[in-house]
């Protein structure tokens, strides 16, 4: 039987795992810390739980139906109308919509001046980079109140910079409140670290990281891990950074991100009652706040389930502040905001690898390294951190059914049984 190693397991790591295990293939996976990377959730002392921020399941019914059919082999999904509200006064007394509206510029005093520049705006336009693309959209005004500074603290680099694909379709600029993904989405009845466990049922799990590969030729023929071990495989998929198993003296720079999970007890709730979570453009240091009620869990009334982001660079003084840092700094924006509130429980999960960095330099850095590694025959790459792309869940789970089609093409299924 082929077998096959996966480094990571992740949402990547797991759903390739799976569908590779259920075509036959003898499968090993090798993850450094726990199984679900980010979309394993924080767990509270008081029984309560959330994601690492909210991971929602959002899919084309016709031409991503197989992202849905994925997850419900393992539990029900259940249909939400999820919506957002932008703080560019980081007051919770003054929500705006988000994603921006046409209707928010009414909110301002010079709105006379934000339709004039509209009118001057050459609307949504092709660019090469993110501030020309929105300056296009939505005039001076709004964006310096709406993106500049959100996007400068979300990725830590000047807006100027940024490039990509991802903003044609991550960012809208309706002309009413809208819900955030469109025609809805979709969220788990079971805990996703629960449903990732069970797609590696069948495949055989090592906890230890990879610190290099053992190679020969144009094939990878095991790959070595921080303990000592050698792990021989026929073809091997990686989710992991490829900076760290190509012998290179490059390092990929990713955005990371602390974030604070709270169970509070407040006298009232954060937004209004059909909006899930807020942006903070200005005035904090953290990005998102969201409020959990979506999850399947009932807890007592006037009780909160948030998690509170901070998104800064490993080595930044916000990474390496303690856990009870983040719970006073969140709970000074409650007082703020005359939200009597008591925080009853705290965890704080740090994500090195958040997102990459979507900056000419980091892609030019990752395509020379990551042709190192494709130069090798029997190895794939699949998910936001390995392919150095900006994408979500259903992104991710396409890659995996693709991968397998790849892997089936090098070695046929029925030479696997």
């Amino acid at each position: 039987m082929t077998t096959i190693t996966v480094i990571g397991a992740g949402v990547a790591g797991c759903s390739v795992s799976y569908l590779l295990d259920q075509e036959g293939y003898d499968v090993t996976v090798v993850e450094k810390d726990a199984v679900g990377g980010l979309l394993r959730e924080i767990e509270f002392d008081t029984g309560y739980h959330c994601d690492s921020a909210p991971h929602l399941l959002f899919f084309d019914e016709t031409e991503e139906a197989i992202v849905g059919e994925l997850f419900s082999e393992f539990t029900d999904l259940e249909p939400h109308d999820f919506y957002a509200a932008t703080y560019p006064r980081g007051d919770l007394s003054d929500p705006h919509h988000y994603p921006v509206s046409k209707q928010n510029i009414e909110k301002w005093d010079d709105a006379d001046q934000i339709h004039a520049e509209l009118e001057e705006a050459p609307g949504k336009t092709d660019a090469d980079f993110f501030e020309e693309y929105m300056k296009n959209q939505v005039g001076e005004t709004l964006y310096e109140r709406y993106n500049k500074n959100y996007t400068e603290k979300h990725w830590g680099i000047d807006p100027k910079r940024i490039t990509g694909d991802w903003f044609d379709f991550k960012i809208s600029f309706p002309e009413e409140e809208t819900e955030f993904f469109g025609d809805g989405a979709y969220y788990p009845d079971d805990k996703y670290t629960d449903i990732l466990h069970q797609m590696l049922s069948g495949c055989d799990v090592v906890f230890d990281g990879v610190s290099d590969l053992e190679t020969r030729g144009d094939r990878i023929t095991a790959v070595r891990t921080e303990s000592g071990d050698r792990i021989e495989s026929d073809l091997f998929v990686s989710t992991i950074d490829p900076s760290v198993i190509v012998d290179t003296d490059e390092e990929l720079e990713y955005r990371s991100m602390s974030i604070l999970g709270t169970h509070v007890k407040a006298d009232e709730r954060l937004f209004p009652d059909h909006v899930d979570w807020g942006y903070f453009p200005n005035d904090y240091e953290f990005t998102r706040v969201t409020d959990y009620e979506f999850v399947p869990q009932e807890t007592p009334d006037g009780e909160y389930i948030l998690t509170t982001e901070f998104p800064c660079f490993v080595g930044d003084e916000l990474w390496s502040q303690s856990e009870s840092w983040y719970a006073e700094y969140l709970q000074q924006f409650l007082d703020e905001q005359g939200i009597e509130a008591e925080i009853l429980d705290s965890q704080l999960r740090r994500a090195p690898r958040a997102y990459p960095l979507p900056v000419t330099e980091e892609i030019e850095k990752f395509e020379r390294i990551n042709e190192q590694l494709s130069s090798y025959r029997n190895m794939f790459n699949l998910g936001r951190v390995s392919t150095y792309e900006y994408i979500w869940i259903k992104d991710i789970v396409q890659q995996a059914y693709e991968t397998v089609d790849e892997v089936r093409t090098h070695v046929p299924v029925e030479k696997a049984d």
